[in-house]
């Protein structure tokens, strides 16, 4: 988890918070014992001193996005329905300070994200290039310990796994994965340093984001199937992996926050869903530029909240896969009825493999009903 990233960020307050502490401690040892009782009738409150001086006004960056009905229904579905129904609220405005520092500074606070390691590199590397080196990557990754247990650790799954016999070494466990898994196994063991520790908010809520992350690349891949060059798989995975990466990380911002402000706050406000929707997709596109990602990656990730998506193939995947994961996700828990799905399939759906994988939930949500 990017912890130094969020310490560097909240640094700030936890400084302020601890000089207004010392202060108020050095006033009282001078005070009166007597003036006690006034003291604490006039002692500003916890949910009155949790925003610094420097940040207690709504952030600049704020925009007026509208929440469509889909997309509220979805956010509704990670957090829960808002008990808190206002537009803003101090705690929502301080969490959305600290997004305006990370997209106005990005370049001194990313740099304590975790290091981007060289198999992470060198797969964005053969992405790029007419023919994937699979020997380089395998070679990479050797190297890279973590790594090579997590990729391993994939191809023993039951998805991969094509014999009783244990796999033990990347060269067995490339034949059994091909190169579409390999870099699954690859970007999801990097993707996981960006997963809070197991806390009751990762339980309730941060699952949910990391679960829906995982279908959209597995949706954008099979989206792309019919593509000129295998490759294309390989970058449909890796982007829809990483689009919702602002997501996560305005909810790590989310539950770091309640450390330093009033945990009276309830963490699925209104105004927070707002901040979510109106920064999810900026805040991945400031993360992929300072990572210095392809540039039809980052064409990628800056459509996708606009019109603008069908301007490439891998966009409009990428796009109809995170909405297909949506639909599923809203059709499972009943948020939507079937016919609910059919007609917003209908209205935004324009790839056919989209429609097959659409049909593919439409029959197994029908099973799971009859079931």
């Amino acid at each position: 988890m990017f912890k130094r990233v969020l310490q560097a960020l909240f640094s700030p307050f936890v400084s302020n918070q601890s000089k207004q502490n010392d202060s108020s401690k050095s006033v009282s040892q001078q005070s009166v014992s007597s003036d006690s009782v006034l003291e604490q009738s006039t002692a500003p409150s916890h949910s009155s001193i949790f925003v610094p001086s420097s940040s207690a006004h709504e952030s600049s960056l704020i925009v007026d996005k509208a929440i469509s009905l889909h997309d509220a229904e979805f956010l509704d579905y990670l957090f829960g329905e808002s008990r808190l129904r206002t537009e803003s609220d101090p705690f929502s405005d301080f969490v959305a300070c600290q997004i305006e520092r990370l997209i106005r500074s990005p370049k001194a606070l990313l740099n304590e994200l975790p290091v981007m390691p060289a198999s992470v590199t060198t797969l964005m590397a053969e992405l790029q290039s007419d023919e994937f080196d699979v020997d380089a990557l395998l070679k990479v990754i050797e190297r890279e310990p973590s790594m090579a247990a997590d990729v391993i650790k994939l191809a023993n799954s039951a998805f991969y796994k094509r014999s009783e016999k244990q796999v033990t070494d990347l060269k067995t466990a490339f034949l059994n994965m091909g190169s579409q898994g390999l870099v699954e196994g690859v970007v999801n063991s990097y993707m996981k340093n960006f997963t809070p520790g197991n806390n009751i908010y990762w339980r309730h809520f941060g699952e949910k984001i990391w679960n829906h992350s995982v279908q959209t690349a597995s949706f954008s891949k099979e989206l792309m199937k019919d593509s000129s060059s295998q490759e294309d798989q390989a970058a449909a995975y890796f982007v829809g992996l990483i689009r919702n990466l602002g997501k996560m990380i305005i909810f790590q911002m989310m539950v770091e926050a309640f450390k330093h402000v009033d945990p009276s706050v309830p963490p699925n406000s209104l105004a927070l869903k707002r901040l979510m929707n109106s920064y999810s997709i900026r805040l991945t596109y400031t993360i992929a530029k300072f990572w210095e990602l392809p540039e039809s990656v980052l064409t990628v990730i800056g459509y996708q909240e606009s019109s603008r998506y069908e301007c490439t193939p891998l966009g409009q995947a990428v796009f109809e896969a995170n909405y297909l994961s949506e639909l599923f996700y809203l059709l499972e828990e009943q948020t939507i009825e079937v016919e609910q799905f059919k007609r917003r399939c209908k209205e935004t759906l324009t790839l056919p493999a989209a429609y097959n994988v659409a049909n593919r939930i439409y029959k197994e949500s029908e099973l799971a009903l009859v079931g």
